[in-house]
Parts: C-alpha cells; sequence; structure tokens
C-alpha cells in the first residue's frame, strides 16, 4: 500500500501500522513476534508512530500495549500537513526570486482545456478579470460539455469580470452557446484578423489554446509575460468593435 508512504510514512512504520490495523490492541511482545523484527526496531517505530499521532500506547501490569489509531486519523494528518503549507506558502512566495524564468507547459485533449478554464476561476480573487483574446467556434463549448455551466456561475459568484476579443462571424455563435453574460464585456474584430487559437490571460498566467483535432494548451507562467500579453489586449480592445 503505496498511499502510506505517499503521505510520509517509511516502509517500515507503514508495516507496523498496517499489522497493528489486523491484530488491533496487542502487547509489544506479540507485535515483534508478529513481524519478525529486531526488539529495539519495533520500539523505534511504534515510538515514531505514536508521535505522528498513528499509535497509542497504554501500560497495564507492567506491560506495553500498542493500538493503531483509525485510519481517519491518516486524513486528519494530511490535513494539518496541507494547513501548515498554506500557513508558510507566503513566506516561500516572497522568497522567490522576480526575475526567475518562465514555466512553459504543454498538454493535449479536452480536459487540459476545462483544467485551463477551472484554474483561471479558482486562482483569481473576488473583482479580478479573465481575458480572453480569439474564440474558436463550437469547439470550446464541445470541450467544456457540463463543466462551462458548472465554471461560470463559480465566476459570476465570485464577481470575476470577463473580457472577450472575439471576431465578427462568432457574434451569432457566442450569444447561442454562453447564456452567462453577466459581468462580461466582448468586443469584435474583423474577419481579417482570424486565428485558429484562443489566449486566456489570469493572474500570472498565459494560457495558449491551438484548436487542432486534439486541442493542445501551452501554459507559460511569468508575471513579465503575462503583464505583456495584458498590454497586448489592451491594444486590441481599443482596435476593436463593441
Amino acid at each position: 500500500m503505496k498511499i502510506l508512504e505517499e503521505i510520509g510514512l517509511t516502509k517500515r512504520e507503514a508495516e507496523i501500522y498496517k499489522t497493528l490495523l489486523r491484530l488491533g490492541e496487542s502487547p509489544i511482545s506479540t507485535l515483534i513476534r508478529e513481524t519478525g523484527s529486531h526488539p529495539q526496531v519495533v520500539y523505534r517505530l511504534i515510538d515514531s508512530l505514536a508521535k505522528k499521532g498513528l499509535v497509542i500506547l497504554t501500560k497495564r501490569r507492567n506491560r506495553t500495549y500498542a493500538q493503531a489509531e483509525a485510519p481517519r486519523q491518516l486524513e486528519k494528518l494530511e490535513e494539518s500537513r496541507l494547513a501548515s503549507l498554506r500557513k508558510a506558502l507566503p513566506e516561500l512566495v516572497a522568497l522567490q526570486k522576480s526575475e526567475e524564468a518562465a514555466v512553459v507547459r504543454t498538454a493535449k485533449g479536452d480536459e487540459t482545456v476545462r483544467v485551463l478554464r477551472t484554474r483561471a476561476y479558482d486562482e483569481l480573487k473576488r473583482g479580478d478579470t479573465l481575458y480572453i483574446i480569439g474564440g474558436s467556434g463550437d469547439r470550446f463549448y464541445t470541450a467544456m460539455g457540463e463543466r462551462h455551466a458548472e465554471a461560470e456561475r463559480k465566476r459570476i459568484r465570485k464577481r470575476i469580470q470577463r473580457k472577450l476579443i472575439v471576431f465578427e462571424s462568432q457574434r451569432t455563435n457566442i450569444g447561442k452557446h454562453d447564456p452567462f453574460r453577466e459581468m462580461t464585456e466582448i468586443r469584435y474584430l474583423p474577419e481579417e484578423y482570424p486565428a485558429i487559437s484562443s489566449t486566456n490571460i489570469f493572474g500570472t498566467t498565459v494560457g495558449i489554446i491551438i484548436w487542432s483535432p486534439d486541442p493542445i494548451v501551452i501554459t507559460i507562467e511569468s508575471r513579465e509575460v503575462a503583464e505583456s500579453y495584458k498590454r497586448y489586449f489592451s491594444a486590441l480592445w481599443r482596435m476593436a468593435e463593441v
């Protein structure tokens, strides 16, 4: 059961914990006999698990008994670790060099389109804006499926602005497929500017979707690049028509 090691237990700790789950409350001597391990090793592992809150130790008639905590305790342990990590994140982010090189990732498939849009609404704060350049006709709505309505309802709840620059030929299409027009502004470019890609800009992320039969999503994580794309968006916005 690799998951126990993935959440921080050593291989030997995981073996002891699983053995105790099977045996129930047992004297340490029984655990030593059951595992065939050296007594000092077992005592050390039991002590480590007890410090992690996964084993309860009791003494009765000069004998030490060990009992595994319920597996639900593992979930609480992970939640506690996650809470500690979230608390430390601001300090870690502050240490990150602002001039660090951009991080570029590439993925394929409809699910990557859904992940990009969901991530945008998860990361943007109340009152922030998602900037979108270019449309895909029906392709975006096909890729999003039922997740489109779910994502847009979340955007509206969070009061996130949405600004789109699309092509004139998509004016009717957007109205047909996207009833979520609250907090949305759309401007249109003449058809001489067609493209087979869409660009999403939010926070410090630029997501470029290439609308091949199996869409390709390229994400660029960089404050400098994102700010540059926002300036580009502003220039196009002034050129586009309502």
